[in-house]
């Protein structure tokens, strides 16, 4: 009998997690879905195991070329919630993606002494702004290759003489 109540309670501390999980999923989707017509996604993320994880997400804008909005998400628990990061609104990409080289340098520590910071190398072990400035870069590098692979060179019309006309 007292095993069936040490199942029974597990049972109810894991359906527990399971509900404020999908909440918390949830949330994410709501912020990302609410943001998405504001300008272009990057999204970031840096997980630890003894350090709060943080998920950012940057909304840029390509005609105005400024970040129209930064939030961030920090904690340990499924109740972290999205902050708005107003230092980051109104700079460019190249102005977050120097602020977010030190951030990640002060993130990463030790980690970055022995493995110096590599914009060419994609990985999770960097930090959540640096993430979502190279997200924003990946993917406007993708666009511009696709733009120049559909791109033909325009034929001019024949001339009046290599259409036979006199």
């Amino acid at each position: 009998m007292e095993n069936a109540w040490i199942f029974l309670f597990l049972f109810v501390v894991l359906s527990i997690q399971m509900l404020l999980t999908w909440m918390q999923v949830r949330h994410y989707q709501r912020m990302v879905r609410s943001m998405r017509g504001s300008g272009v996604l990057g999204i970031g993320q840096r997980k630890s195991w003894l350090r709060a994880g943080e998920i950012v997400i940057l909304s840029y804008s390509k005609r105005e070329d400024r970040v129209v909005s930064c939030m961030s998400m920090k904690g340990f628990t499924i109740f972290a919630k999205f902050k708005e990061l107003p230092p980051y609104t109104g700079l460019t990409l190249a102005e977050i993606r120097k602020i977010a080289i030190v951030l990640d340098a002060r993130e990463m520590g030790r980690y970055r002494k022995r493995h110096p910071y590599d914009a060419t190398v994609l990985s999770k072990k960097k930090g959540a702004l640096i993430q979502a400035v190279e997200a924003l870069e990946l993917r406007f590098r993708n666009e511009a290759a696709q733009e120049s692979a559909y791109e033909t060179p325009q034929e001019s019309p024949p001339s009046r003489a290599q259409a036979g006309v006199a």
